[in-house]
C-alpha cells in the first residue's frame, strides 16, 4: 500500500532527526575530549530533544511504519546515556 504523502514526510523527518542525533552525541563526545563541558552538554540535551520528537512522530505512525526506527531509536537513546556517563 501506498504511503500518504504526510506519513512519507514523517518517516523523512524520523531519518533525519536520528542522523542528527547521532551526530550530535558525536559532537558531544569530541567536545568533551577538547574539554568543552558545556558544549558536551547542550549537545546531549539536544540529541534528547530529537528523541522526544522521534517519539511523537512514531507514534503517529502505524505499528509497522514505525517498527524499523525502534532499535535504530533504542542506539541513540544508549550513546546518549553512555555519552552522558562520559563513555566512548
Amino acid at each position: 500500500m501506498r504511503r500518504r504523502i504526510s506519513e512519507q514526510v514523517a518517516v523523512q523527518l524520523i531519518e533525519a532527526g536520528v542522523e542528527s542525533g547521532f551526530g550530535l552525541v558525536d559532537e558531544a563526545k569530541a567536545h568533551r575530549i577538547q574539554g568543552n563541558g558545556q558544549f558536551s552538554s547542550r549537545a546531549l540535551q539536544e540529541a534528547e530533544a530529537i528523541v522526544a520528537d522521534i517519539e511523537q512522530r512514531l507514534a503517529q505512525l502505524g505499528d509497522s511504519e514505525a517498527l524499523p526506527f525502534l532499535p535504530l531509536l533504542a542506539e541513540l537513546r544508549e550513546q546518549i546515556a553512555a555519552a552522558g556517563r562520559g563513555e566512548t
